[in-house]
């Protein structure tokens, strides 16, 4: 049997096989609404002019039962535009307003190269400089990292060799001002004002996602003060506290088999305990089984990152002995139920189409971070449970507060870094540094995450205290497929 993300990659390999034969209807037909939502996303999906896929789709009038998708969609294409028109430097799909950077570009390919590398290292290069006339270079550091590497690249050919040098030579030939934010370039302000429209799905700027994300921030690092002085940690940030509380011998695995079959075996116990609740506060249909197993041990030496293949996870337990008992609880949830894999099912039921699977910003990893306090609402957490599940949360914010502090505060890098520390603690998925790199060249990049987590957890807040409640709100954000924070009941 096939999984839920299986489910919805089979679906829409069948969708995009109809697409050709849509692509022939006219804008006009679907004027006066005799169409279905569906067939306008058919024929706008396969229209290769933007402009051309607004008239399209503007031309429709949907029921009201589609109208939040229509618009979530529209307006989605309607800010990619606005960003592309205002700012057509950097990815063509506006991620990173610079040709390279130390996640993206031809370079990342020199370890295996292919025959054609030799040719898109020299149209980068071209652009690089093109784009360095107009003022437009990645952070120094960044610049410096591209360097080395392409330094140390010894290319199979003459021709590689040379497109190696003359990219090597117009790298070095920046001069990238100091700072590591887009303010630093010509419109900066407004690509990231823009980007962060299209990352989020709404029209909130900087300013007004800044103040919504520090209220949450302040309200979670005064509960997780609360009980880790309830648990004689009392001096120093949150971060330094949760530090310390890593390093206690009880909350540690051993970093061998035992250690890792006894995290697996706790994480199914979490789930386990769980499950009992699950149709209180979700309808049909079912949630999914779902049970957390260990990766191979081939997996664990390549250092492979967690992945689900449902019903199972399979977490990233290499380095367990970093990775405390009270991190892993969470994680169980957020991946398996009533997180990812319990959306996911929800998702393969609903078989949206692509065009609102695009558009539906943040919406999966902002629900699977919301789905980790509903166990804490269930109240299955112990209070050193909740910390791991409040410096999940944390993170989440943390990144985007992080994010805000480089592009629109004007932060420098070791100033995020420090942040991340304060805040977080320890790392969780890549190093601090390493996460603010990211944070750099990819403005904006996990705020739709954050701001659909926490408009989710605002809403739940508002409902009756029955689980009853909370069973009708969550069918209603995950029985339609995918949605915007604008489309939300």
């Amino acid at each position: 049997m096939l999984g839920p993300e299986r489910l919805a990659d089979t679906g829409r390999r069948a969708l995009l096989a109809g697409f050709a034969a849509a692509a022939f209807v006219p804008a006009r037909a679907f004027a006066g609404a005799a169409a279905s939502l569906r067939e306008v996303f058919d024929a706008a999906a396969v229209e290769p002019d933007a402009e051309k896929r607004l008239t399209l789709l503007r031309a429709y009038t949907p029921d009201p039962a589609d109208r939040a998708v229509w618009t979530m969609v529209v307006r989605g294409i309607e800010r990619e535009q606005a960003l592309r028109r205002a700012f057509p430097n950097g990815r063509p799909d506006g991620a990173s307003p610079y040709v390279v950077s130390q996640r993206h570009g031809a370079w990342l390919e020199l370890d295996a190269p292919k025959p054609g590398l030799a040719a898109r290292l020299d149209e980068e290069t071209k652009r690089i400089e093109a784009e360095a006339a107009l003022g437009i270079a990645p952070p120094g550091f960044v610049i410096a990292a591209i360097v080395e590497r392409l330094r140390r690249a010894a290319g199979p050919s003459d021709e590689l060799t040379a497109a190696i040098g003359r990219q090597t030579a117009a790298l070095e030939s920046l001069r990238p001002t100091p700072g590591a934010g887009v303010w630093r370039l010509p419109r900066g302000a407004a690509y990231y004002a823009l980007r962060l429209e299209c990352t989020t799905g709404s029209d909130l700027t900087p300013a007004q996602l800044d103040r919504r994300v520090e209220v949450e921030t302040r309200v979670l690092l005064a509960r997780a003060d609360r009980i880790l002085k309830g648990l004689g940690l009392v001096h120093g940030s949150v971060g330094a506290r949760l530090r310390a509380l890593k390093r206690r011998p009880e909350h540690l695995y051993t970093n061998d088999d035992q250690g890792r079959a006894r995290a697996v075996a706790e994480m199914n116990a979490a789930l386990e305990r769980l499950r009992p609740h699950l149709t209180a506060w979700f309808g049909p249909p079912p949630a999914p089984e779902a049970a957390v197993r260990r990766m191979s041990a081939a997996d664990e030496v390549a250092g492979r990152r967690g992945y689900r293949d449902p019903p199972y996870y399979y977490p990233d337990l290499a380095k367990v002995s970093e990775r405390p008992d009270f991190t892993l609880t969470t994680v169980a949830y957020h991946e398996t139920i009533p997180g990812h894999l319990l959306q996911l099912a929800r998702q393969a039921a609903a078989a949206p189409h692509p065009m609102q699977l695009r558009y539906a910003a943040g919406y999966s990893e902002g629900w699977a971070i919301y789905a980790e306090s509903l166990a804490d609402r269930m109240g299955l957490l112990s209070p050193v449970q909740q910390l791991g599940f409040l410096q999940s949360i944390l993170f989440r914010l943390a990144r985007v507060s992080a994010d805000l502090g480089l592009h629109f505060h004007r932060w420098e890098r070791a100033r995020a870094i420090a942040y991340l520390e304060e805040t977080v603690g320890f790392e969780l998925f890549f190093p601090f540094a390493a996460e603010v790199d990211r944070y750099a060249v990819e403005p904006a990049g996990f705020a739709g995450d954050a701001l659909m987590a926490i408009e989710l957890m605002r809403r739940a807040r508002k409902l009756a205290p029955a689980a009853a409640a909370a069973r009708r709100f969550h069918d209603r954000v995950l029985n339609r497929g995918p949605i915007s924070v604008e489309a939300l009941p």
